[in-house]
């Protein structure tokens, strides 16, 4: 991968920028959820594949710490600018288009916040990226041997999402419906997929004993789609209305303004001279947009596909300005990070908590409540907060009990974010490992505890709790300000009297879903 040095330079800031603001704020709750995964390391997991809890088991010597453990999205990040440049190069382009499609996959809204915080999502942007790369050498070379790079590729991106694996669907298909049905007719294709099949099989394996949990998880995330407390939406549990929110957002995470550039480039790949090659990427865009629609998918899903439209774009531009004004090219990328710069703030913690909301009141982005109280609006930063408070009250409620009862008491989170917290700040605050229904945790069980006495954390459950229970007392709230906007107050339950062991009773609170 031969690029102008402008272009590693991009990438090497695009790290820079991550490693020094990424760890600013806090844990978010996927981050929590990851680490309990680590300590109970497996082939799969009830919603995710085992890589992310893999990259955070690695971090343990560091004790979990936040830098650490969002150390290896950073770097994705980076390499995800590279391929993008690199995408810029295989189609042509020089230093201008390799340094504009960079600085677009390094500053758009989506890789910002994909790239600062360790998901499932961690490494899409890069694999996907790197598979499109890989097929457009494919084409352009016809060296069949590819398939095996790209079935690495693919396995490796599978084991952190299993997404890709629709997007080399529809690379395929796009491959397959304009004229490049040679390339899928050599042994290296079945090769290619063997390769992926081995490799993914102990993870296919571990969905399979297990029913096959991603399918409920998926089921009950299509369910439960909620607006923000500040009634910002951007999903929906209805068809139509998730599309158009669908639709919107691909000009929202890509940046409004440097939209323009992948929509150049979608328009470029279907005109000449682009499109005699590399019409087929079009082809597995629109595929890969219908089958989220119609699986009524979120908006960052199609992430992975915007770098190579942003490189179309740039080789376009680049291009156009090649004929008549060319020294407009370093004003250009000016106006371009200037622009992208705008709201960098919005999505990397670059200022301070108090600093950000300031900037939020600042813009009406942040109004005040009834009571005067100010909210933090930015969802992605509410989720960086507040969480250890939580857990300090969860743990005046479990300290006040008699000795004797406390010994027995479980302290049962309704969903996983809230186990999450629990059990890593417990610790610090005397409480033991929290019992949960939600995805994985479930299959952990409740443990040894009767169900005599329960510290029940949230309100989701309530109505599952009453069933279970003869005695349901609220005993506290947890109130968050910042975390408003995701969040109303946490209720805190007392619950004792089970109706039957807490083990016969546990089946009834199962829930796999976000």
């Amino acid at each position: 991968m031969k690029l102008h040095r402008a272009a590693y330079a991009v990438a090497l800031l695009t790290l820079l920028l991550h490693l020094i603001f990424n760890h600013r704020y806090g844990y978010y709750r996927d981050e929590f959820y990851f680490i309990d995964c680590a300590k109970h390391l497996a082939w799969g997991y009830v919603d995710q594949p085992p890589l992310a809890p893999l990259v955070t088991w690695l971090t343990a010597p560091f004790g979990y710490a936040l830098w650490a453990i969002r150390l290896l999205p950073a770097i994705m990040a980076a390499v995800t600018v590279l391929f993008c440049c690199a995408i810029a190069r295989q189609l042509g382009g020089g230093v201008f288009s390799q340094v504009t499609a960079g600085i677009a996959a390094a500053l758009a809204p989506g890789y910002l916040a994909l790239g600062w915080g360790l998901s499932t999502e961690f490494l899409s942007p890069a694999a996907w990226t790197a598979l499109i790369y890989c097929t457009i050498l494919l084409v352009q070379k016809e060296d069949k041997r590819l398939y095996v790079p790209i079935a690495l590729i693919v396995a490796a991106g599978m084991y952190a999402k299993y997404s890709i694996a629709a997007c080399a669907i529809a690379l395929a298909f796009g491959l397959l419906v304009t004229g490049r049905r040679n390339l899928l007719q050599s042994w290296w294709l079945p090769a290619g997929v063997a390769i992926v099949a081995i490799l993914l099989l102990p993870n296919a394996l571990w969905q399979l004993q297990h029913g096959m949990p991603m399918l409920g998880v998926i089921h009950g995330d299509q369910l439960n789609r909620h607006q923000l407390a500040n009634g910002a939406v951007f999903e929906s549990a209805h068809w139509a209305a998730n599309a158009v929110y669908f639709i919107a957002t691909q000009f929202i995470y890509q940046h409004p303004v440097l939209s323009i550039l992948w929509v150049w480039g979608l328009i470029a790949l279907v005109t000449k001279p682009f499109r005699d090659t590399f019409l087929f990427l079009p082809v597995a865009y629109a595929l890969l947009v219908i089958l989220i629609v119609a699986t009524v998918g979120r908006g960052y899903y199609l992430e992975g596909f915007y770098p190579c439209l942003f490189a179309a774009g740039a080789v376009a531009m680049e291009r156009a300005l090649a004929r008549k004004a060319a020294w407009l090219r370093p004003g250009i990328v000016a106006l371009e990070i200037a622009v992208a710069a705008i709201l960098v703030p919005f999505v990397l913690p670059l200022l301070s908590l108090p600093a950000y909301k300031k900037l939020e009141m600042s813009i009406g982005m942040s109004r005040p409540a009834p009571d005067g109280t100010r909210h933090l609006a930015n969802p992605l930063f509410a989720d960086q907060v507040g969480w250890e408070p939580m857990v300090k009250m969860v743990a005046g409620v479990y300290h006040a009990l008699p000795p004797a009862r406390r010994k027995a008491t479980a302290i049962f989170a309704d969903r996983y974010a809230d186990a999450g917290a629990i059990d890593f700040y417990g610790p610090k605050y005397g409480l033991p490992p929290v019992i949960s229904p939600n995805n994985t945790y479930y299959l952990w069980g409740p443990r040894d505890y009767s169900g005599d006495s329960v510290i029940a954390v949230g309100a989701t459950d309530y109505p599952l709790l009453l069933r279970a229970f003869r005695g349901v007392h609220q005993v506290a709230v947890y109130r968050d300000d910042d975390r408003w906007v995701l969040e109303g107050p946490l209720p805190i339950y007392l619950c004792t009297q089970p109706h039957a062991p807490l083990a016969k009773l546990w089946p009834m609170f199962k829930y796999y879903g976000l």
